[in-house]
């Protein structure tokens, strides 16, 4: 009997080690990050546990007369050691219920609970004197009384009524925490029949143990999913929430709130202002909608996520938010005003997978940055059929990268001010798809530029235009090159540039029947990365063409430095000829001297025809000539330029 004791003892010693263990370990980790969330739940079952170890330990230190107490208080311990059993078995199950049952429910079955453990804590304490339910040898060990099983049953049912709850909540559980859930009440009720068939609780004691601390590794999990500033879960925890929800077919709504130029908020007011302004701008969110939980998924931005929401219960959190923004926000003693982007996505209506959730984000915002007519968008209907559109777009453009047959070039003529000749022409691409039609490069370029598919059609477009060039040697009197539109990926490095040439070599045509250009914009945003491929280019007697000039970029050290041969008029310049006349005849003579060539794009008129001849350009194109036509229809004004 001694030795069953010692190994009681034992395994005490043992849980206590680890209770503090797990206590000194969330200090330590609370104290470095009070933004965390504290446990509340997971501290009181510890604070519960070590009392169950500590009367534990003084009934068998009474037992092994280490300490001697009068019999009644001998008695007391023992009986109180024996209630600590479904106690503390009620608290693991209060602590499973409140995160599976709405809170109706489980007040009401708590409160059940909590009754029938009251009945049998009374009954059982008030034996104390009685000696009925508990018959005691002296060893303080139960022979006798209907105590002892009262204890087993009542536990076991706790458990078996844990069970059955989560069975019942099985799909509201997240995932990965179902072994969790259905490992605690499965152990202590194994421990609990070992009790009354052994009268050793070791399995109890240890397994409880065990049980503690794999919770407490799971809220260490858990908390690498919390972010360190604002103490709201991050993009790891909502990425889980949001496969839990599209996996059990859940409805929610999701909100999500991207706050704009935060850049320029942190560089005029500093770090610790900015990161106030998050913290402040998280708390605020948590209130923002019943039941949603709120998690920060990017530096600015948060998302809240709630059960589906009525339409008219989203525009009036819409409107509460609405109220707030357009307040500026007292934070660290300074005032700040700032615009916040929302996106209202429901689910699973506008997507029924995690990446597409976060697709249908990204689009909804980029629209809303894009169009700036209202900072607030539900995506809708008309939405989904615009991504979907952006959706097949891409897959005409990557089908097009290996089936180079849809890529369609259409050439538009470029004239001779003095002498009226096709002297050049402008390459456009087209791309032809079965379901789509004819795509225009307005609407294709930039997803090709995003996706990183700009520099796999470029190679296309200059090969297509090479053919070209060899094909119809005989057709080109006056023509002296073809121009093609480029980005600045297609200069990016120096390995771009040589497979750009080495398409030109591999044609046979001389690299001076071949025109690169650039926009104004694009070459001034990218000048540093492209200044080298530019000058390789020039050497090799490519022409360079400076596109879409005068719109608001200009400036004298890009007309001087880069080595372009010409520039390209922008539309918007030609189509104001009567207010821009001296600033164009101007730069006409300036580069002049500068041995540079103009173009006049998007000449439409007779009125503009002759402004561009009295301003001294070169050349010129537009609507008014011809607009971009087909190879062989192109091949026909040709022709007929010869004929001239």
């Amino acid at each position: 009997m001694r030795g069953v004791i010692m190994e009681l003892i034992g395994a005490e010693f043992f849980s206590i080690i680890v209770v503090a263990a797990i206590l000194f370990d969330r200090w330590k980790v609370q104290k470095q990050n009070s933004s965390l969330p504290a446990d509340k739940a997971f501290f009181k079952l510890l604070v519960a546990y070590t009392g169950f170890l500590v009367i534990a330990l003084f009934n068998h230190a009474s037992i092994l007369q280490v300490v001697k107490f009068p019999l009644l208080l001998e008695r007391s311990i023992t009986i109180v050691h024996l209630v600590t059993f479904p106690l503390f078995i009620l608290l693991w199950l209060l602590s499973i219920e409140s995160q599976l049952l709405e809170r109706k429910p489980f007040v009401i079955l708590g409160i059940l609970q909590i009754g029938v453990l009251a009945v049998y804590a009374i009954y059982s304490l008030a034996d104390i004197l009685l000696g009925r339910a508990y018959i005691l040898d002296d060893t303080l060990k139960a022979i006798g009384g209907n105590g002892f099983i009262t204890t087993v049953l009542l536990s076991v049912a706790y458990c078996v009524l844990a069970l059955a709850i989560i069975a019942i909540s099985w799909k509201k559980i997240e995932m990965g925490n179902h072994l969790l859930f259905i490992i605690i009440p499965l152990l202590l009720m194994v421990s609990m029949v070992f009790f009354y068939l052994f009268e050793q609780h070791n399995l109890f004691t240890l397994g409880t143990s065990f049980v503690l601390l794999m919770n407490y590794l799971f809220l260490l999990r858990k908390r690498l999913e919390i972010d360190s500033l604002t103490g709201v879960p991050n993009q790891t925890a909502f990425m889980t929430r949001l496969e839990w929800i599209l996996r059990q077919g859940h409805e929610a709504t999701v909100f999500v709130l991207d706050i704009e130029n935060f850049r320029f908020i942190n560089h005029r007011y500093g770090i610790a202002v900015g990161d106030a302004l998050l913290q402040s701008f998280a708390t605020y969110l948590s209130t923002l909608v019943q039941d949603g939980v709120i998690y920060r998924v990017a530096g600015n931005r948060f998302a809240v996520v709630a059960p589906k929401l009525s339409h008219n219960e989203i525009v009036r959190v819409v409107n509460r938010f609405k109220v707030k923004i357009k307040q500026p926000w007292e934070v660290a003693d300074t005032t700040i005003s700032f615009h916040v982007n929302v996106a209202i996505i429901e689910l699973p209506d506008h997507a029924d997978a995690k990446d597409q959730v976060v697709d249908t984000i990204d689009f909804t915002l980029s629209e809303i940055k894009s169009r700036r007519r209202q900072s607030i968008v539900i995506y809708s209907k008309r939405l989904m059929l615009l991504r979907q559109r952006r959706l097949d777009i891409l897959t005409a453009l990557r089908n097009a990268i290996s089936n180079e047959s849809m890529v369609v070039v259409h050439y538009q003529p470029i004239y001779d001010t003095s002498s009226g000749h096709l002297v050049s022409a402008e390459a456009l691409m087209r791309l032809q798809d079965d379901q789509l039609g004819l795509l225009m490069p307005g609407e294709f370029i930039p997803f090709a530029e995003h996706a990183g598919l700009i520099v796999n059609l470029t190679e296309i477009m200059l090969r297509r235009v090479c053919t070209f060039l060899t094909n119809h040697k005989t057709a080109f009197r006056h023509l002296n090159h073809i121009s093609i539109n480029v980005s600045a990926e297609d200069f990016s490095s120096m390995e771009m540039s040589k497979r750009l040439l080495d398409i030109i070599d591999n044609s046979g045509v001389r690299a001076s029947r071949i025109s690169f250009e650039m926009t104004e914009s694009l070459l001034l945003e990218s000048y540093e990365t492209v200044k080298n491929s530019w000058g390789a280019f020039a050497q090799r007697g490519v022409t360079l063409a400076l596109d879409d000039f005068g719109t608001g970029y200009s400036n004298l050290e890009a007309l001087v430095n880069m080595p372009f041969d010409i520039v390209k008029i922008d539309r918007s310049v030609v189509s104001n000829s009567t207010n821009n006349f001296e600033l164009i005849t101007l730069i006409s003579v300036v580069l002049e001297r500068l041995g540079k060539r103009m173009i006049a794009e998007g000449v439409e008129t007779q009125e503009q025809v002759e402004f561009v001849r009295a301003a001294g350009i070169d050349c010129m194109q537009g609507y008014f000539f011809s607009k971009p036509v087909p190879e062989d229809h192109f091949l026909n004004l040709l022709r007929y330029d010869n004929a001239k």
